[in-house]
């Protein structure tokens, strides 16, 4: 029994729980204390569902023109509690189809900003009462939430108006509200030519479990899903990709809340056209205009592309209907400009039907100009846009007041029409102009700055101007300056069109990286005192002296072996980078080398050849000695008698002139039968001439059938690459590329045995 009694009891409760509330009702029988009119607003006894009177924009009988005026319930509503909310009447309503409208609108904030419900529009529905509910679940958990409704109307014409009776406001516990989604479209098909941003406003009082957004491109293929790139409170921006120019593109927002029943909310289908939207009119609907293929048979708007070169892709008419004006198809041109008058046809014109039906009475008419891309490209200056009406009527909207821009045709001549604006349109691509020149950068690695090239109207080359006496044709630089400073960097950006401006940016430099200098000393050539005169604080150094050598000392001492001309190069390097200098150093003094070649005739005599470099400042006095008992000479080429009984000694050289003593240059002398081996090749089977030599030098033998390979060796012992070429009874290499010095050749057999012959670089 008590589990009965339980069950009962929360059935009972749950009931009361979700129990729907009427907060508000009205049948306007007791007058109208609970609202604040303006305007002609007020009951009548004309028209009513229940009781004797109905709410009533114009108790009087018509309304009028040229209006905008309000019903107000004047107490607002406290939803703070609910979860759902509801809007119920009878409504009946005769509005001028396209013109006029009556809107009922809600506010969350007592008035401050109003959101359009629902939308009463449409003649001749005087007949039945409908039973008419709006959801307004998207403006509960508020607490000072007001219901109105708003008559608009315009100059042109005048109808019954709009009765309302039997009014109730439901609120109530449990969530059954979709999401409310308030999303104001850009008008009569208005994009962009890049990325597409829309803005919706979307609420619910049990939040949003998910919002997305849908597209289509030109209706082809499933849609795009896209999630949202902000979300802003209730506001969510979405960012459709930039489309081709003149593609359709349809977008629908979509929305499910966080209640226990997942309340789904789709918008509406909305339409824009992707590209460079063109417009010179207010969109203002003043009045309609029939043009007939009896009376006046065309129109043509004015169209200013710009200066810039472009393709035309959508031309937008904006035409009218009702039931008692139809339209028949008409022809549309895209004229030249002749003398601010249609020229002649751009293309071939284009047989259309309006697009203006009876529920979008004033719809633009779209005009896909994409099939004739090589006809309307490359545009530029003013063009015609219009139609002519071959048979029957056509009727388009209009401005009051002129624009400068409209022309009507007569069959034969156009006539300037300085007293309406037609709302004629184009979309283009975007315009090719001339570049506007503009550019960031980036000075975190200060003194090497990086540039940025942010010129619009899409360049297609750069001339920048470092103001260092430097120059780059590179779209975004790295430029690095020498010394600090402020610069006054300027960019000129080109395009097929033309030439930009000068952009001009003041960049300060506070480090800077080395500027590499120095002086030299030859006072003691060939011993020579470098010092270094750098600027900007470097804190290493490194000198190539141009032989082979090198150093990291920051004023190095450096002593040549050989007279030449030297190209010498610092780099000086510190925290900021590296700058480097070359420069020649001429050598002009240099110690002999001392060199010879020996040859052992009968008896152990011995004839010595004197090879050695002389140097500067010459002539060279020589030293031998002989290896045997102190014996020496200090003739340049002498002949000396070893004992029979033979031996090795170990001759040595040494060459003196003005500027000092060579190293003493030494060479073992056998005076025994050679075995032939390691080492032990006859020399007197290999010639070197010239030797001394500049350049060519050619190496001749009398049998290569046992050798196997020659290689160069400087005197340090390091091999040097280079090439053998074979001539007749021997080899010939090219040493112009050395260095002055000494060299050896190696002449190695296929038995392993060698010799090395000595040779003079000069």
């Amino acid at each position: 029994m008590k589990r009965i009694f339980t069950l009962l009891g929360a059935l009972l409760l749950t009931q009361f729980i979700i129990a729907q509330t009427t907060v508000f009702s009205d049948d306007f029988d007791s007058g109208l204390s609970a609202w604040t009119l303006t305007g002609q607003w007020g009951t009548s006894t004309a028209q009513v569902y229940n009781g004797s009177n109905s709410l009533t924009d114009s108790p009087g009988g018509l309304y009028l023109n040229l209006q905008t005026t309000y019903a107000t319930i004047t107490q607002s509503f406290d939803l703070t509690t609910a979860l759902d909310a509801n809007v119920h009447f009878r409504v009946k309503y005769d509005i001028e189809n396209g013109f006029d409208y009556c809107y009922l609108e809600a506010s969350a904030n007592n008035g401050a900003s109003w959101t359009v419900v629902t939308t009463f529009n449409g003649e001749n529905n005087l007949a039945t009462w409908a039973n008419f509910s709006a959801n307004i679940g998207g403006f509960v958990g508020n607490s000072q939430v007001k219901i109105r409704y708003r008559l608009y109307t315009d100059q042109g014409y005048q109808s019954d108006g709009i009765f309302i009776d039997s009014m109730r406001i439901t609120s109530s516990t449990v969530d059954n509200a979709p999401p409310l989604i308030v999303h104001n479209p850009a008008p009569h098909f208005e994009g962009d030519a890049d990325t597409n941003f829309r803005t919706a406003t979307i609420t619910d009082i049990s939040g949003l479990s998910s919002v997305s957004m849908s597209y289509t491109v030109d209706n082809i293929g499933p849609p795009t899903i896209i999630s949202p790139i902000d979300t802003n409170g209730n506001d969510y921006t979405f960012a459709i990709p930039p489309q081709t120019a003149g593609a359709y593109v349809d977008y629908v927002i979509d929305a499910i809340d966080n209640s226990a029943q997942l309340n789904s909310a789709t918008s509406t289908i909305y339409q824009y056209i992707a590209g460079n939207y063109i417009n010179h009119d207010n969109g203002v609907v003043d009045n309609v205009v029939n043009f007939s293929s009896t009376f006046t048979s065309g129109a043509a708007n004015r169209v200013s592309l710009g200066s810039g070169l472009s393709t035309l892709t959508t031309a937008l008419i904006r035409n009218y209907t009702d039931v008692n004006n139809p339209n028949d198809s008409i022809e549309v041109h895209i004229w030249s400009n002749n003398a601010g008058s249609p020229g002649t046809d751009l293309i071939t014109p284009i047989m259309m039907f309006p697009e203006a039906n009876l529920l979008e009475p004033q719809r633009m008419t779209r005009i896909d100009l994409r099939p004739y891309a090589n006809q309307l490209d490359s545009l530029t200056g003013d063009i015609f846009i219009g139609f002519e009406v071959p048979t029957g009527g056509a009727w388009i909207t209009q401005t009051t007041g002129g624009n400068g821009r409209a022309a009507t045709y007569n069959g034969s001549n156009w006539t300037a029409n300085t007293t309406t604006t037609y709302h004629f349109r184009a979309i283009t691509t975007n315009p090719i102009n001339p570049p506007t020149a503009l550019f960031s950068f980036d000075n975190t690695n200060d003194p090497s700055i990086d540039f940025t090239d942010l010129s619009s109207n899409f360049p297609l080359s750069w001339a920048w101007d470092f103001d260092d006496g430097t120059t780059s044709t590179l779209q975004n630089p790295t430029h690095l300056f020498t010394s600090p400073g402020t610069y006054t960097v300027s960019l000129t950006a080109s395009n097929i069109i033309g030439t930009s401006a000068v952009y001009s940016s003041n960049v300060t430099i506070v480090n800077a990286v080395p500027l590499a200098s120095y002086t030299y000393d030859d006072a003691n050539d060939p011993t020579i005192v470098f010092t270094d005169n750098s600027f900007n604080s470097p804190t290493t150094w490194f000198w190539d002296f141009g032989d082979g050598s090198t150093s990291t000392n920051q004023n190095p001492t450096h002593d040549y072996a050989f007279a030449d001309e030297y190209t010498v190069c610092l780099a000086a390097t510190n925290q900021y980078g590296t700058d480097s200098v070359c420069g020649s150093v001429t050598v002009a003094n240099e110690l002999p080398v001392a060199l010879f070649s020996s040859e052992t005739l009968a008896g152990n005599s011995v004839e010595f050849t004197n090879l050695s470099l002389v140097g500067n400042p010459g002539p060279a006095t020589y030293q031998w000695d002989f290896d045997i008992n102190n014996e020496t000479s200090t003739d340049e080429n002498p002949s000396f008698n070893y004992p029979a009984t033979g031996g090795t000694y170990n001759v040595c050289l040494t060459a003196t002139n003005g500027l000092g003593a060579s190293a003493p240059y030494c060479l073992d002398v056998e005076l025994v039968d050679l075995t032939v081996g390691i080492s032990e090749l006859n020399a007197t089977n290999y010639t070197l001439s010239p030797n001394p030599t500049s350049g060519l030098v050619r190496l001749s033998f009398t049998d290569d059938s046992s050798i196997e390979s020659f290689q160069l060796f400087s005197i340090d012992g390091s091999q040097i690459n280079t090439t053998f070429n074979s001539i007749s009874n021997g080899v010939e290499m090219d040493l112009s590329s050395l260095s002055k010095g000494l060299y050896f050749i190696e002449i190695i057999t296929r038995d392993n045995a060698s010799i090395k012959l000595p040779i003079v670089k000069q």
